[in-house]
């Protein structure tokens, strides 16, 4: 018997199904079951009669719920005195972009309305944050790529979209009076960001799509910081394709040139990710509500 079965348990009790369960809980419904029924078979009692019209609760279920709620409560109350706070905490990873350009706002936004949740931060690329979401280091994701991975659920909360940045010359300037084609562009000389960048792997899944490959690219320089690349554009190194939002602030100053990447009007998701095999906290759950909310749907 684990605290995640007995979670699993009260929630359904709580809201009088599965499926509701597994909603509030952010969890599958097999999951769900799965967690009732390892109760039952440790405790040797059935705890829910389960039919297609209806869900009843036993007398030893009544029982088992009422001693759960106590258990969770005494968990929580022990976890804030043994953080020496009241606060609420939620670890997470994010990559680059909704670490810099996109959590700050988040966290004040929130801060508004739940100003007892504490947050911990690291900053990492999309597959390392995934990769933290998995083996349990953190609570939340928020990533710039989607990954096939069973154990996580992935929620888009944010759509941005690349743009190709360039240095103010007379040379960049002539090419965006010109129109330059996507073609013209690719050829001039180019900074990219790592392996395992939500921003790299989009740049890639769109330049395939516009039938340019690898070996089309005049690569320069490949960086694992955002802000170097920036830095080395604004003083000539050459040009990147970017995520929009990380380049607002030199648009701004008129430090670069952009150009939108209208052969394709390619958008990206940015994601909320978290595991399908760990009942979140609730105040985890609100956190991943107000994000949702809080960006316009495009």
């Amino acid at each position: 018997m684990d605290f995640k079965q007995l979670e699993a348990f009260t929630a359904v009790v709580d809201y009088g199904s599965f499926s509701e369960a597994a909603r509030r809980l952010y969890l599958t419904q097999p999951t769900i079951s799965a967690h009732i029924r390892a109760l039952e078979n440790e405790l040797k009692v059935k705890l829910i009669i389960r039919t297609t019209k209806k869900l009843t609760i036993t007398t030893k279920g009544y029982q088992l719920y009422d001693s759960a709620v106590r258990i969770l409560h005494i968990r929580n109350n022990l976890m804030e005195d043994f953080t020496g706070s009241k606060k609420h905490i939620i670890d997470l990873s994010a990559s680059t972009i909704p670490s810099s350009y996109l959590l700050p706002e988040l966290l004040a936004g929130f801060g508004k309305v739940c100003p007892d949740v504490y947050f911990h931060s690291l900053q990492s690329d999309s597959s390392e944050a995934i990769q933290k979401v998995i083996d349990g280091s953190v609570d939340l994701g928020l990533v710039g790529q989607y990954t096939e991975q069973e154990d996580c659920c992935f929620i888009p909360f944010c759509q941005d979209s690349l743009v190709i940045a360039a240095p103010v010359t007379p040379h960049y300037l002539k090419l965006q009076e010109d129109n330059a084609s996507l073609q013209e562009l690719v050829k001039e000389p180019m900074i990219v960001r790592e392996k395992g960048s939500g921003t790299k792997k989009e740049m890639d899944y769109f330049l395939e799509k516009s039938n340019i490959s690898p070996s089309d690219l005049n690569v320069i320089a490949r960086m694992n910081d955002l802000e170097s690349i920036k830095k080395s554009i604004v003083n000539g190194l050459g040009i990147s394709i970017l995520s929009a939002r990380s380049v607002q602030d030199l648009k701004k100053t008129k430090q670069i040139l952009l150009f939108p990447l209208k052969d394709a009007e390619h958008k990206r998701n940015f994601y909320i990710v978290y595991s399908r095999n760990r009942i979140l906290k609730p105040h985890v759950r609100q956190f991943i509500q107000f994000v949702k909310s809080f960006y316009p749907v495009t």
